[in-house]
């Protein structure tokens, strides 16, 4: 296989993306000599891996200093003289115009999430374009379980296209004897508003170990100087010391002389540093958010990064406790050594043979659970439906097995075998609840089928109890909708305001609206997936057929679902021409204008009505407003 791999973070300075490229690429060469790896660069590249067996070539033909004029203009030249079977673009973003395959590595999703921690220039240019890569990418690379689900939450992308390659930290990374001049917790990476710097300076400066010094090491970057300021304002000069960029030979001895690495960022992908850290039996303090948690929990002091006391009295205990110190330097080696580069480089080459090669017809069959387990899935069934008071019928229990791939014949001698009924109570009530529902549904056939023709409307589906025909009263018919790309908060204005004027908005409940570009479904629990798995389309049938596509989850969750059964319930609503004509119309400017009055006015109506008890979601690709959520209490009994 002729692998094109992306070397463009490989030169000057290296940060964490600059060692995870030239980590990665060291690893794979010592594993695999048979590939042919050209590595490509808009700068010149004079890097020597002596674990190279003449498989390693540097594409140094075209340069430019600007990396995006060379990304989208010069390296479709270059690669066509190499014609790789797979390329690997390792730092967010691939020619625009690529059509050869590839896989891409997004580290994180911070341009989401924290905004203005990025410079203009970089929200304007990245971006817009990262979407566009990771649709076209045949799968996508990332370091951490947190960034898989951001992934999917942000850029819609289906889980099973996704694949976690963690990082490692490299050999030269453990305990060095050092005795420093004075005690010092330590910083490294770079200096920018999202490693949270300011308030480590605060948090620093309440400490009472007044002996002890702070000592910040990495690039100035976007805003970097801030953290210098806020230290000379606290009057922090002489116990502050920014060490500008520390060569990466030097760094094992920093962090083994240090009282406590402190780590308090807002976000990261991985947080290589830390594990850096760790490695050296270095005690690790780090914030209690996104992936740091992950690769942190058990091994290292968690806080909260926007609390400076919590950091204060963390940093307070970890110097005025040997025990504690060795502790976690004993917790923190032992956790180091859990990751390494030998296996980021396997799974990462079996990222490239899955792309490059087509999918396997035959995966082959599930094996058939035991009877024990089998039995113990059939109660877990019966209790779950009876917490609604909806006892479930023999031929209704194997599709809400969970996780568990059964055939009919099998399930019904178990449920033979455990002479298993419904309560009578129970039957009597359920019949009732149909009748209410049947009876709802019919009366609010006629709204629904204006509510499909409203422009930008692509699919209304049941759930809920109105999914379940379990409606205790004709009230509060709940509703599953998705809309067109980009229309999705004007569309629920629209149809809010229309609920309103016709006295129907605490009937029709539009419990969550989903963007038709953000099929895939961030939250893979079993409660999620037993409430996907039961909607019931009236219209968009073939948006239905997508979203079941594109959420494999819901059939790993419940193996036995049959999409069919839920998608043929009811007649579709037939979509009215007069609908297309409008949305062209509509399309000349006026629905961007809608959407964006109606998210910064609708949403902020919304998160006034946020309390504890709510799951509510707010983003630009789905709504979820669930006011009222019963979620953690039902997985809990899901999980007992």
């Amino acid at each position: 296989m002729r692998i094109a791999f992306d070397g463009t973070v490989l030169h000057g300075r290296k940060s964490g993306v600059g060692y995870y490229c030239e980590e990665l690429l060291k690893a794979m060469l010592a594993a695999n000599h048979e590939d042919q790896f050209h590595v490509f660069s808009h700068l010149p590249l004079n890097l020597h891996f002596p674990s190279s067996n003449g498989n390693l070539k540097f594409t140094n033909s075209v340069h430019c200093p600007i990396r995006a004029v060379y990304l989208h203009a010069l390296l479709p030249r270059v690669l066509d003289k190499v014609q790789p079977d797979i390329c690997h673009y390792t730092n967010f973003l691939a020619p625009i115009a690529e059509e050869r395959p590839y896989v891409v590595t997004i580290h994180d999703m911070g341009l989401e999430t924290l905004r203005d921690a990025h410079p203009l220039a970089k929200r304007l240019y990245t971006k817009r374009l990262v979407p566009h890569v990771a649709r076209k990418a045949r799968l996508i690379i990332t370091n951490s379980e947190y960034s898989k689900w951001q992934i999917v939450r942000y850029l819609a992308i289906p889980e099973d296209r996704i694949r976690v390659t963690p990082l490692a930290a490299g050999p030269e990374f453990k305990p060095v004897p050092v005795r420093p001049d004075a005690p010092y917790f330590l910083y490294v990476g770079n200096l920018e508003p999202r490693k949270n710097l300011l308030r480590l300076v605060e948090a620093f400066a309440r400490i009472p170990q007044k002996d002890h010094q702070l000592v910040i090491a990495g690039n100035r970057w976007y805003h970097g100087e801030e953290a210098e300021q806020r230290a000379r304002s606290l009057g922090l000069d002489g116990r502050v010391k920014f060490l500008g960029y520390v060569p990466r030979e030097d760094l094992p001895a920093l962090f083994s002389g240090a009282t406590a690495f402190v780590y308090p960022s807002l976000l990261e992908g991985f947080g290589l540093p830390i594990v850096e850290a760790m490695a050296c039996g270095t005690p690790v303090i780090t914030s209690n958010n996104s992936s740091m948690k992950e690769i942190g929990e058990g091994a290292a002091v968690l806080v909260d990064p926007r609390d400076t006391q919590d950091m204060t009295e963390a940093m307070a205990r970890v110097a005025e406790d040997g025990a504690f110190r060795r502790e976690l330097s004993n917790r923190g080696i032992n956790r180091a050594a859990e990751f390494s580069w030998a296996q980021t480089a396997r799974l990462t080459l079996d990222v490239y043979r899955e792309a490059h090669r087509a999918p396997l017809s035959n995966p082959g069959r599930t094996p058939a659970p035991a009877n024990r387990e089998l039995e113990a899935g059939i109660h877990k069934a019966i209790r779950y439906a009876e917490l609604f008071q909806y006892p479930l019928r023999r031929d209704e229990i194997r599709e809400r097995l969970l996780e568990l791939s059964v055939d009919e014949l099998t399930l019904q001698a178990s449920v033979e075998k455990l002479q298993y009924e419904p309560r009578a109570e129970l039957l009597a009530l359920r019949a009732q609840r149909e009748k209410t529902s049947d009876r709802a549904i019919a009366e609010v056939s006629s709204h629904l089928r204006t509510l499909a023709s409203f422009p930008f409307v692509r699919m209304i589906a049941f759930s809920g109890a109105t999914a379940h025909r379990n409606m205790s009263t004709s009230e509060d018919i709940d509703l599953f909708m998705i809309a067109e790309d980009g229309k999705l908060w004007a569309v629920f204005l629209i149809a809010v305001l229309w609920a309103k004027a016709k006295g129907l908005r605490k009937r029709l409940c539009m419990n969550y609206v989903i963007s038709d570009a953000a099929l895939p479904l961030f939250e893979h629990d079993a409660f999620t997936a037993q409430q996907a798995a039961a909607l019931k389309p009236v219209y968009g049938k073939n948006v239905y057929d997508g979203f079941i596509e594109a959420n494999p989850f819901i059939r790993r969750m419940l193996p036995n679902f049959e999409a069919a059964k839920h998608r043929d319930c009811y007649e579709e609503i037939q979509q009215r021409r007069s609908k297309r004509v409008l949305e062209k119309v509509l399309r000349f400017g006026v629905i961007q204008i809608v959407e964006r009055l109606s998210r910064a006015v609708l949403k902020r109506h919304l998160e006034h009505k946020m309390n504890s008890d709510s799951d509510v979601v707010l983003d630009p690709l789905r709504l979820k407003l669930h006011l009222k959520s019963h979620k953690r209490d039902l997985l809990q009994h899901l999980e007992n």
